[in-house]
């Protein structure tokens, strides 16, 4: 079967529009995280790949959509579609090797061209399970089934009390381990976390992410001062491209330490896992390699004696993709269901997700399940138009 058409669409679904104006959005919608606090998050976004085959099934996937969409559907539709169509669907992985050779010998191995090569590679494994009719966990050697997860974030709000609040609120819907965005400083951190976990009692898991927020010497100490709140994981307490620096932090943590949400290539997790720099991975499918990624990333992490977690942000494309993966690869631990507001991801797909005793069931294929509704996809396009080749 040949690939006769690649599509780009970069969807954008701004908060203003889901409030009737920027000044009513909420602030911790716009500043929810360590890393939102200048430049705020005025939206959701996400850039779809939608690959055709000659026979008209569709595969769709998913590059990351921050900080913008379009930049990656420019790079899906006229750099890497006009090598792809007229060819024989076989390996993602290996259709797409060349591609991931000219971006990095160009010096783009990391950012939009890794996350456009993501939404392409998610979008040929979803036409492979279609045209075989199955689920894609089936395809890659997994079964449909719950996927255990944590809910994500309890965000950056104003008081400890509004911490426990939205905590509580979590463990009231149904989910058995939340994460507490942190980041603002040592002492107020610290604040936040005991009340949290004050709030959520000793059973319900707490993870806690700092989004980059801390130097290393902050790090180190916050790091120090965890053993009594029942961390599960202290996530990204530094910013990325410094294993060694992460490496130190752990050494002196005294809970494990979760990293990988900013990195794309293999071998970037791979100096990770070998510096020691972290207990458990947490690759994003819509910017580490799509489907291929995260399968060999499990592979690694089960090399490593490491944890796989995936990052669980991006709409239900990535999400429904995300979940099978989560079915089939080694080293898998434990899922994010991200809960801030987007549309993206709860008003488009066909079947809304289903938690059950905690975990997510897989969507229901064939291929990833999460195929987009066409009229509510079109409603969030991002207004410039793109030509597909032919």
């Amino acid at each position: 079967m040949k690939i006769a058409r690649i599509e780009a669409v970069a969807l954008e679904a701004p908060f203003a529009r889901q409030f009737g104006g920027i000044e009513k959005v909420p602030p911790q919608l716009l500043r929810p995280a360590a890393h939102f606090q200048k430049i705020v998050r005025a939206g959701q976004y996400a850039t779809f790949a939608v690959v055709t085959s000659e026979d008209g099934s569709t595969g769709v996937g998913e590059a990351f959509g921050l900080p913008h969409p379009v930049p990656s559907a420019a790079l899906i539709e006229k750099v890497i579609a006009p090598g792809l169509v007229g060819t024989a669907l076989g390996d993602p992985s290996e259709m797409l090797a060349e591609y991931r050779f000219y971006f990095a010998a160009m010096g783009h191995a990391r950012g939009m061209p890794a996350e456009a090569l993501s939404a392409v590679d998610m979008a040929l494994w979803d036409l492979k399970a279609k045209l075989a009719g199955k689920a894609l966990c089936e395809v890659l050697g997994g079964t449909p089934g719950p996927v255990p997860l944590y809910a994500s974030p309890v965000p950056f709000l104003p008081t400890p009390e509004d911490s426990q609040k939205a905590a509580r609120k979590l463990v009231g819907e149904g989910y058995k381990a939340i994460k507490l965005k942190i980041g603002r400083g040592a002492a107020i951190d610290l604040d936040h976390i005991a009340a949290v976990r004050e709030a959520i009692g000793a059973e319900t898991g707490l993870m806690l992410d700092v989004n980059c927020g801390y130097d290393e010497a902050t790090a180190t100490d916050v790091g120090r001062r965890l053993s009594n709140h029942a961390v599960t994981w202290f996530e990204e307490p530094i910013p990325p491209g410094d294993p060694a620096a992460l490496a130190r932090v752990r050494a002196k943590s005294t809970v494990p330490v979760a990293a990988g949400e900013n990195e794309f290539a293999h071998h970037d997790f791979e100096a990770l896992a070998r510096a020691g720099a972290a207990d458990v991975l947490m690759p994003n499918i819509a910017r580490a390699g799509g489907v291929s990624g995260m399968m060999a990333l499990g592979a690694l992490c089960a090399r490593h004696g490491i944890g796989l977690a995936p990052h669980g942000v991006g709409s239900c494309v990535a999400v429904a993709a995300a979940l099978h993966v989560c079915r089939a690869a080694p080293g898998f631990r434990i899922y994010e269901a991200n809960r801030l507001m987007n549309p993206l991801r709860d008003e488009m797909p066909r079947a809304p997700l289903r938690l059950v005793d905690g975990a997510f069931l897989t969507p229901e294929g064939p291929g990833h399940g999460g195929d987009p509704k066409p009229d509510v996809m079109a409603s969030f396009r991002v207004g410039l138009a793109m030509t597909s080749p032919a």
